[in-house]
């Protein structure tokens, strides 16, 4: 059974974020909706959160994982084993999220959003969280920093059951209201009840890229670009490309020019 942090005594907790900003939101929230908290330090470097926990012994550390110099991950590696419980922070929704999702860890996503905090601290609370030696870790950060899962599975539930599919086979995907219609290879169409917003947080954004506010596509099934905005991609499905993600998409063609 979990040996749920005592709901009596405040909970030790260290925050780690170079932003100042987002150190702020998160220190206002904590005091406005979290009062089991405690906050003993707030550290912007990884090097300085090293020495904060070493000296305050913090049941809880708020984790942002991408900082300059070093990453959270790489403060975690400075530990042999650790005896905090870990809550990442990330203003990325990149592939690192499904590893989240099904591990024993929690994470907030900024902008952080009350709700998830409270979450989380609950499952601090009750003992649901991780902690323990590094190597419990490890997949966590690998999947990171090195992604393999190129050609996942993707579960997408309909009225009538559901339909997996690999994310190499998606080539576009359209807002329809609030749902998606998901345009696969060989000319096959999936509808997730799920909104756009929803897939371009779990795709991996190396693959797959907003290009506009109603369209997804797959940057591997891109076939050609025209200066009127067009893109073609595989099956000879079209969509426009918007002057707000136009910079981006260049971006990533430029030093792939012949």
């Amino acid at each position: 059974m979990a040996d749920p942090i005592s709901k009596i005594k405040k909970i030790r907790t260290i925050i780690v974020d170079d932003e100042q900003p987002a150190q702020e939101v998160l220190i206002n929230y904590i005091c406005d909706y979290c009062p089991e908290i405690e906050i003993v330090a707030v550290c912007g470097s990884a090097k300085s959160a090293f020495e904060a926990i070493n000296i305050k012994k913090p049941q809880l550390v708020f984790l942002d994982i991408l900082m300059p110099n070093e990453s959270g991950f790489e403060l975690l590696r400075m530990f042999g084993t650790f005896d905090f419980k870990i809550i990442f922070v990330t203003g990325h929704s990149e592939y690192a999220l499904d590893a989240f999702r099904f591990s024993a860890v929690d994470y907030l996503l900024k902008p952080i959003k009350v709700a998830e905090l409270t979450e989380a601290v609950n499952k601090v609370k009750s003992g649901q969280m991780l902690s323990g030696p590094i190597n419990q870790l490890q997949d966590l950060m690998e999947s990171f920093v090195f992604p393999t899962k190129q050609n996942k599975d993707l579960v997408i539930a309909d009225s009538g059951g559901f339909s997996v599919v690999k994310t190499d086979e998606i080539i576009l995907c359209k807002a329809e209201g609030c749902s998606t219609t998901l345009h696969l290879i060989n000319n096959e169409t999936i509808t997730s009840a799920r909104n756009l917003k929803y897939f371009e947080e779990i795709f991996d954004p190396m693959k797959f890229m907003r290009v506009h506010y109603s369209y997804i596509i797959n940057l591997d099934h891109v076939r050609k670009y025209t200066n009127n905005d067009e893109i073609t991609l595989t099956d000879n499905l079209k969509c426009c490309l918007s002057r707000a993600n136009r910079h981006e998409f260049h971006e990533h063609y430029k030093n792939r020019k012949m």
